[in-house]
């Protein structure tokens, strides 16, 4: 048997060094922060964004301020409504409400479901449609404090409602009040509510068989999807406001508001936001 000398053995070291498999560590990449994305910029005076499965609020700008509501005003005028009435019942239209301001396809002596009347009021902000609704209610004169105590229930309590429909009343008053705070308390504790599940009509027949084609107000409809629910309002007290509920990501309804902007402006606010929360 060959003797192994120290020289041997030194080089059977050496090459086991060099030649067996190198034993695995752990490394640890150690990367620089990522910087958050920017805030947008956006035209409104006043903006929330906000999780309503987590309550996590996600962007915000004078949420807490009271502004001129203009028709996301019929959010709350529907809602009292549908505590009263149930959505198959039937209402006669009348000269009054085929006068509201603003032009409307309905004629006097129509008459049409709740159901019908509350989409045409959500889907395309029709004046006559919640005159109609709010004279079938305000016959002993208190539905605006019925609304008020409505949104005083659902912890909105900034609002202020002057009529049913969030039209300016003179050029210095206008017909409702609220902060994007107080607007996102309500759309969060009332998604369960028929008013959201309008959005996609595009048509209501009366019970006479005349059909009226209904047109949407809210231009981002096509690029939100899943869109739950959305409201638009504009006046010239208020300016360009817009309400949206859409999933992000999916099985999250996330509420946008945006109150004070321009008629088109609104739309862009609410697709800044949107944006710079998916990219957080």
């Amino acid at each position: 048997m060959l003797k192994k000398t120290p020289l041997i053995l030194a080089l059977g070291a050496l090459a086991f060094f060099f030649f067996s498999p190198a034993q695995t560590t752990e490394t640890q990449v150690i990367r620089a922060p990522t910087e958050p994305p920017a805030l947008p910029q956006i035209e409104a005076r006043a903006a929330l964004a906000q999780d309503f499965l987590t309550g996590e609020i996600l962007f915000k700008k004078n949420e807490k301020t009271a502004l001129p509501l203009a028709s996301i005003t019929k959010i709350i005028a529907l809602l009292a409504v549908l505590d009263k009435i149930s959505l198959d019942e039937e209402i006669e239209i009348s000269k009054s409400a085929v006068l509201a301001p603003e032009p409307s396809s309905l004629r006097i002596g129509e008459h049409f479901e709740v159901g019908d009347l509350v989409a045409m009021a959500m889907v395309e902000s029709s004046n006559d449609a919640i005159t109609a609704l709010y004279e079938r209610l305000n016959t002993d004169g208190q539905f605006l404090e019925i609304m008020r105590l409505k949104a005083e229930i659902l912890g909105a309590n900034s609002m202020n409602f002057i009529n049913a429909t969030g039209l300016d009343e003179t050029e210095t008053t206008t017909g409702g009040y609220g902060s994007a705070e107080d607007l996102l308390k309500v759309t969060r504790f009332s998604l369960d509510s028929p008013i959201w599940q309008f959005g996609d009509v595009r048509e209501i027949v009366s019970k006479e068989g005349i059909k009226h084609i209904l047109k949407p107000t809210n231009e981002l409809g096509p690029e939100l999807t899943p869109l739950i629910g959305a409201k638009t309002g504009f006046t010239d007290l208020a300016g360009g406001n817009l309400l949206v509920i859409v999933e992000y990501p999916i099985g999250h309804p996330l509420g946008i508001v945006v109150l004070g902007s321009s008629e088109k402006g609104r739309f862009e606010d609410v697709k800044k936001i949107l944006g710079w929360i998916k990219n957080l």
